[in-house]
């Protein structure tokens, strides 16, 4: 499993350029400069104890469902687990009275899976428990009649690194991911290796591989970009003397590429 700022070949797992602008993280040039992509393709580089499980998996391996016990864990930890569980399951969905138990406990910890689950919660009344909880967790408000309830959260997150998510949170994220497609599990699990945020990563509206991402792309040099007009837009990027223009009318209809840029591996998301 490569680490997840390399995304392996799934479009889904993006950070948004929205999030990245919201950590001032992103500084990709525009400009018609070094090697230009010139194709399109490019070769591949539960409640009550006893019953409380956090579904967990490997990369190419089925979810398996953990068991919340172990001399391990803390019980302030294993609480914490099993609330989290209980935000969202497969047969009821969201879990409005779990929700509100999440928030019950003051604990910021919980404001990234609900930040999930206004992407997903669209009654009225899901929204309004998600609004709620967000507003007492966070301190801002958060109105549940909006329509961009889950954008204003996930701006609000992304401005706050400092906040880290409940423990099990990478799994938990597989498993809501995976109601729409199981392989989700094989990109969230358990001490997944991540350098940037598990709560940064954003469902793109498809399944794995909906949109195949560009990866390690082929380039010629500019004078051999015939099939470019002088105005076109091109993202630029170097690294360590190595420049590349990836331009926006391939990238547009792959949204993400995968490449090695200065000998170091690097994901572009339009």
């Amino acid at each position: 499993m490569r680490p997840i700022d390399f995304f392996p070949r799934s479009h889904v797992l993006s950070m948004t350029l929205q999030y990245l602008k919201s950590r001032g993280t992103w500084s990709l040039a525009a400009g018609l400069t070094g090697l230009l992509v010139v194709a399109c393709g490019g070769s591949s580089a539960g409640e009550g104890s006893g019953a409380n499980v956090v579904a967990t998996s490997a990369p190419g391996a089925a979810s398996a469902a953990t068991t919340i016990t172990g001399s391990s864990m803390s019980d302030e930890e294993r609480d914490l687990r099993i609330k989290l569980a209980n935000l969202y399951t497969p047969q009821e969905g969201v879990e409005i009275t779990a929700i509100r138990q999440a928030a019950d406990t003051g604990d910021t910890a919980f404001i990234a899976p609900i930040v999930d689950l206004a992407a997903v919660g669209f009654a009225d009344d899901e929204r309004a428990a998600i609004a709620d909880a967000l507003t007492r967790l966070t301190g801002q408000e958060f109105d549940g009649s909006r329509f961009d309830l889950y954008e204003d959260a996930y701006i609000w997150l992304g401005r706050h690194p400092e906040i880290e998510p409940v423990p099990g949170y990478d799994a938990w994220k597989g498993e809501l991911y995976g109601a729409v497609d199981r392989r989700f599990i094989d990109f969230f699990y358990e001490g997944v290796p991540a350098r940037v945020p598990i709560s940064g990563a954003q469902w793109g509206g498809v399944g794995v591989d909906g949109i195949p991402p560009l990866d390690n792309p082929k380039f010629v040099e500019p004078e051999g970009a015939t099939y470019l007009g002088f105005d076109e837009t091109v993202f630029g990027v170097t690294i360590n003397g190595d420049a590349r223009a990836y331009p926006l009318r391939i990238l547009a209809w792959h949204e993400l590429t995968n490449d090695v840029v200065g000998g170091k591996p690097v994901a572009l998301v339009y």
